[in-house]
């Protein structure tokens, strides 16, 4: 397919210093779609640019897609701050995406975008299609990773404090935390756990290796849309054991893919590892009902859906 880069800027403060850029980005953008003769411009990521040159491209004659991933600000997230305006792209657009319906409920609930212009689609998974990821350890102790961004949202402190619970009570289990960000007040409590600690950015050729290393993911999130981490555990043939905010509970089907917390609280949590960690039967069923997903949730479905909307 043809590729028609266009630079931004490397820092935040770039998004201001550049703006006098956006209207050549608007020309050559629009240009570009007619000479492709496309007729229809969908954005798989709201960027602070793009409101600027959405209405370049509806003069242009093409409709205007918006896949749009969060309703809410996450709490603790840097972009949490240009939120609201990157729902301005929501506004604009004829046709409006999103991944979950916890964020179609929100942003129809909200008045920001009609029902009519709205269609769910789901979460695809990520990676290795749903295959189990090399490197597992057969007859090896059962672990536990928790994966991605370290933010105050994503729950890291109620998965430590789950895994205390569990040590506590005498269970024997391997557990990970691989990510970036500020592990301030908890990288001591799991050095005492015995966990595999990689505080840093984990780069895409890499996820299949820790993966392979895991038999299920948590995802303790206090706030959420829909998870990224669910669709790469999903990918990699892993289940996942959420906790019951947001559009957690539509991407994991409990029972089959994954398991879902009662509550976002470490006691709920516990609950749920624990099962996965004594029931064997229960882990080769989830291992199960991953792979039988693997093609309603692939990523080829996902973006036949996908245009389907679109247009």
């Amino acid at each position: 397919m043809p590729i028609v880069p266009v630079d931004t800027f490397a820092r935040a403060s770039g998004a201001v210093v550049n703006l006098w850029r956006v209207p050549a980005l608007s020309r050559r953008i629009t240009e570009a779609l007619k000479q492709y003769d496309a007729r229809t411009a969908i954005v798989l990521m709201p960027h602070v640019w793009t409101p600027l040159i959405a209405p370049a491209i509806k003069r242009a004659g093409a409709r205007y897609a918006v896949v749009i991933h969060d309703a809410d600000p996450h709490p603790g997230d840097p972009t949490a701050l240009v939120n609201r305006w990157l729902l301005r792209d929501a506004r604009h657009a004829d046709c409006v995406i999103t991944l979950s319906q916890h964020v179609t409920d929100t942003l129809t609930q909200r008045g920001i975008v009609e029902a009519a212009r709205v269609r769910t689609l789901f979460h695809p998974m990520l990676g290795a299609n749903g295959e189990r990821a090399a490197g597992a350890r057969p007859g090896g102790a059962v672990a536990l990773l928790f994966f991605g961004r370290i933010m105050r949202y994503k729950g890291l402190p109620l998965f430590v404090e789950a895994c205390e619970i569990l040590r506590q009570e005498g269970r024997s289990f391997a557990l990970g935390v691989v990510g970036e960000g500020d592990m301030t007040g908890l990288r001591e409590r799991l050095e005492r756990l015995g966990a595999d600690v990689v505080n840093r950015w984990v780069a895409h050729g890499e996820i299949a290796a820790v993966m392979g290393r895991y038999d299920a993911v948590v995802v303790p999130s206090t706030e959420a849309s829909q998870s990224g981490v669910v669709g790469l555990a999903l990918g990699h043939g892993l289940p996942a054991i959420v906790t019951p905010v947001g559009g957690l509970p539509g991407q994991v089907e409990g029972g089959v893919t994954g398991l879902i917390a009662a509550f976002a609280t470490a006691d709920a949590i516990a609950d749920e590892m624990r099962r996965f960690l004594v029931e064997e039967d229960l882990r080769r069923r989830l291992r199960g009902g991953v792979q039988a997903r693997r093609e309603a949730t692939s990523m080829e479905r996902f973006a036949a859906a996908l245009l389907a909307a679109a247009e």
